[in-house]
């Protein structure tokens, strides 16, 4: 009869270290990924990691007019510790405006500014049961987001990151809580304003296919004159579908917002005279 070797056994140090080594690249699989376009999640990248994406948040339509106009910003990302991470943002910013009430006519497409954050991670959805993160960002702008006018504007945006995971990480919950202490210079009228804008963000995606997410994500803003609560000045509630895609390499986030309702009502129970018709944002991320 003929004889059949068996395979060796398998040591518990070689056991152990193939199960390291696929859990850390499981978690930087993880780490990596931006289910969502506007929600954050509560990962951070690993140790020595990098990460470089694009984003670009198209913001179309107004009550009257021609209203177009384009966010660009590259951002690169860096894992200091398991735990935080820093980020570098480089902005651009174009506008297409044209007969649009109380806005100059314009077509331009403009450097503006620079951001910088931080992001502390206490919890992970993965170890933890759920994640909570910290993110802190200050940053400069040239030109107004809605106008395009020339400004200059200083802020700092702290936000706190809630995530939950269910069904074996195949459903994804994330909220987002954040207020942006604004300081704007008018350079026509050489007068400084100030502006708190308070957000609530949150997302729901689910796997679907291997490598494939989709859902659906809300975005609740509002605006308050000298950053007082009791001077609320606009606010505006966007919601619509997600879909994310990731491989090892590399990801891609895409959603589309439609605005459902906001005060103070120019059209259709919508704000459009500080907020757009639609807001739709790619994300698109490479790791390394």
């Amino acid at each position: 009869m003929p004889t059949h070797r068996s395979l060796p056994a398998l040591r518990p140090t070689t056991c152990l270290a193939v199960i390291t080594l696929f859990a850390t690249l499981l978690t930087g699989l993880r780490a990596d990924e931006n289910y969502f376009g506007y929600t954050y999640g509560s990962e951070t990248l690993p140790k020595g990691r990098w990460e470089i994406y694009q984003w670009a948040t198209s913001r179309t339509g107004k009550a009257d007019g021609s209203y177009r106009a384009l966010d660009l910003q590259t951002e690169i990302e860096h894992g200091f510790t398991d735990r935080l991470q820093g980020s570098l943002y480089l902005n651009a910013i174009k506008h297409d405006i044209s007969r649009v009430t109380d806005f100059s006519d314009r077509n331009q497409v403009r450097f503006n500014g620079l951001q910088a954050a931080l992001k502390y991670s206490f919890k992970s959805p993965y170890k933890d049961g759920y994640g909570l993160a910290l993110y802190l960002e200050p940053g400069y702008k040239r030109y107004s987001a809605k106008s395009g006018d020339r400004v200059d504007i200083f802020f700092i945006e702290p936000k706190l990151i809630l995530q939950k995971n269910f069904l074996e990480d195949s459903l994804v919950w994330a909220v987002n809580f954040s207020g942006e202490f604004e300081r704007e210079h008018n350079l026509d009228e050489r007068e400084w304003e100030s502006e708190l804008e308070l957000q609530l963000s949150t997302g729901l995606s689910y796997r679907f296919a291997p490598n494939w997410f989709a859902g659906i994500e809300a975005l609740a803003t509002s605006a308050f004159e000298r950053m007082h609560l009791d001077a609320l000045g606009e606010y505006g509630l966007f919601a619509g579908p997600n879909l994310h895609y990731a491989n090892k390499k590399w990801w891609a986030t895409l959603t589309v917002l439609p605005q459902l309702t906001g005060w103070p009502e120019t059209k259709g129970h919508r704000d459009l005279e500080h907020f757009e018709k639609l807001q739709v944002r790619l994300k698109v991320g490479f790791n390394f």
